[in-house]
């Protein structure tokens, strides 16, 4: 298979919890015959001040630079940014394109129906592996779910991943809620997944589906949800758009 690996992450992009997935991740592509170039984007972050930019940018050098791999940040931070050609060049034979944390809306609204998008798929196509964290990974799905702000419906996604609904943090904001109401307040029915992804873990596909990390990965769109830990295969049918 000449695609390249994608990453679910639940949280902590460019961290020492993710640091052998993402240098995993990145040797990947290189075996692909990717450059070994890791590749950030922060749009996601797009409406934060410069300061927490700034954070971003930083985490994503020093992770670089344990890696041992070069890196470039794109600034793309809106819609407008994104239109610009020279981001396709820019991300062009890289092993690893990273989505960080945000405003899941806003990377969408940023990177839909775009040249970019396009040419980031391409890359993803052809043997780069491609890793969304939090917002990032929310987008990557079918339906982006909103469940404090739009309780039972989601909102649409870049549908990389067919039929799937990302809830990050899983651990954190919705391990507590009781199944019953957890389905009420997600997206997508029957005709959806629902899965949650702990922090500092992430779901991987290179060529099956596999949890890694500190935690865990669930299934809770069902009637029987069901738990996945750190090195099981997940044995749900998430098929991949590309």
């Amino acid at each position: 298979m000449t695609r390249g690996a994608l990453a679910l992450v639940g949280s902590g992009e460019y961290t020492g919890s993710m640091l052998e997935i993402e240098s995993e991740l990145l040797n990947v592509g290189v075996k692909k015959g990717k450059s070994p170039t890791y590749v950030q984007f922060a749009t996601a972050a797009g409406k934060e001040p410069k300061d927490r930019i700034e954070y971003w940018k930083n985490l994503g050098r020093e992770q670089a630079q344990k890696i041992r791999c070069d890196w470039k940040f794109i600034e793309v931070f809106d819609l407008n940014d994104a239109l610009n050609p020279k981001w396709i060049e820019a991300i062009r034979d890289s092993a690893l394109i990273y989505f960080s944390g945000g405003n899941p809306i806003h990377l969408y609204e940023s990177l839909r129906d775009t040249k970019l998008w396009l040419a980031i798929k391409e890359e993803f196509r052809t043997g780069t592996s491609l890793a969304g964290c939090s917002a990032g990974a929310m987008v990557l799905g079918d339906l982006i779910a909103m469940p404090f702000k739009n309780f039972g419906r989601g909102i649409t996604g870049l549908g990389l991943v067919e039929e799937l609904v990302v809830l990050p943090h899983y651990d954190k904001y919705f391990a507590r809620i009781p199944s019953v109401l957890q389905r009420l307040m997600l997206p997508g029915g029957k005709k959806h997944r629902v899965i949650g992804i702990d922090e500092n873990t992430a779901l991987v596909n290179d060529g099956n589906w596999k949890v890694y990390g500190r935690s865990g990965v669930h299934q809770v769109s069902s009637e029987a949800p069901k738990s996945f830990s750190t090195s099981d295969y997940f044995d749900l049918d998430l098929k991949i758009r590309i």
